[in-house]
Formats: structure tokens, C-alpha cells, sequence
């Protein structure tokens, strides 16, 4: 990391912890009952990405309505890449220098009354961060990162777990919250 980027990551964690948590009603939710779910990631991980997809799929199966946004730390989408109905993105070139971005799709993304967010990053990021915290969703899960306190559920993974062991974790959890 260049002396640049330290500087950025000061800048970010100084304008972070200024930045309040928008006003929210903190419900959580079985899986079974949500009628919206978002999840949030970096889709510069191809793991990352073929989970997402795949959870997206299952969901839909219970006619759970989804919303994803990729981050991708470039300045143009890869050529394979295109956008769809569930499937948002934003690039580095949106953040700004407190690695904040105004895109219409995040912006969105966060104004939209999920009944579940998934932060679906297993490593502290600090552009997934500010899109979790400005989210509205009634109920926030992810994995545990240290200093990090915007989610309402969070799962401990070992130090060599990664994105499959969080989302099979975060999918299990989320189907015994409120069980009938």
C-alpha cells in the first residue's frame, strides 16, 4: 500500500465515522419471509461473484425479489460484464476521495427498502463499507470484521474460511431466525 493510499484510508475512515447511519427500523427475518433481499460484494472476485449469482438463483425460487451491486476496482467494466435486471455495478472511477461515490446505481441500492442486506465481503473493504452503513435495509448481515459495527448479524469465520463458508453460514442463520 503507496503513501497515497494511506492517505486515502485516513481520508475514508475520518469522513466514515463523521458520516451518520441513516434512521432505520432494525427487524430481523427469517429468509422464508423476506420479499426483498440485496446483497452487496466485490464482483472483481471470481468466487465471489458465482456465489452471488447462485444465491440470487435460489432465492428466486422462493419469489424472494433481488438486487445485487458489484464493486469492481477498475475504471471500465470488463467486456464480459454487462449489467442486468438484478445485477448492478460501479467502478473505481465513481468513488470520489473519501471513497464515496454518488452513482445513480448505488444510490439506489441504498434507498431501497431491502428486508435483508447481505455483505457478502469477507475482508474489510472500505468501499463495501459506506454502501452497508447508507443502507436502509431493515436487517444487515455479513461476516464479522474488526471496528466494523454497521451490521445487526454477523458471522466469525476462521482466518481461512472465505465467501462459501460465509454465505453457506449467513444462508443457514438466516433460515432459523424466526422460525415458525
Amino acid at each position: 500500500m503507496g503513501v497515497k493510499d494511506n492517505i486515502k484510508r485516513k481520508l475514508s475512515d475520518f469522513s466514515f465515522q463523521r458520516k451518520g447511519s441513516p434512521n432505520r427500523e432494525v427487524k430481523a427475518i427469517n429468509i422464508k419471509h423476506a420479499q426483498t433481499v440485496g446483497i452487496v460484494y466485490r464482483a472483481d472476485n471470481d468466487e465471489s461473484k458465482e456465489l452471488v449469482e447462485r444465491y440470487v438463483k435460489f432465492l428466486k425460487e422462493y419469489k424472494i425479489r433481488c438486487k445485487t451491486l458489484g464493486y469492481y476496482n477498475l475504471d471500465e467494466l470488463p467486456r464480459y460484464v454487462t449489467p442486468k435486471l438484478e445485477f448492478d455495478y460501479f467502478l473505481k472511477k465513481d468513488l470520489n476521495w473519501k471513497l464515496e461515490t454518488k452513482a445513480s446505481e448505488v444510490l439506489n441500492f441504498v434507498q431501497s427498502e431491502f428486508d435483508i442486506l447481505i455483505d457478502a465481503t469477507v475482508n474489510e473493504d472500505d468501499v463495501i463499507r459506506f454502501v452497508v452503513k447508507q443502507s436502509i435495509a431493515r436487517f444487515k448481515v455479513g461476516g464479522a470484521k474488526k471496528g466494523l459495527d454497521d451490521l445487526d448479524f454477523t458471522i466469525n469465520l476462521q482466518p481461512k474460511e472465505g465467501v462459501r463458508q460465509l454465505m453457506k453460514g449467513l444462508d443457514n442463520y438466516l433460515h432459523l431466525i424466526n422460525k415458525d
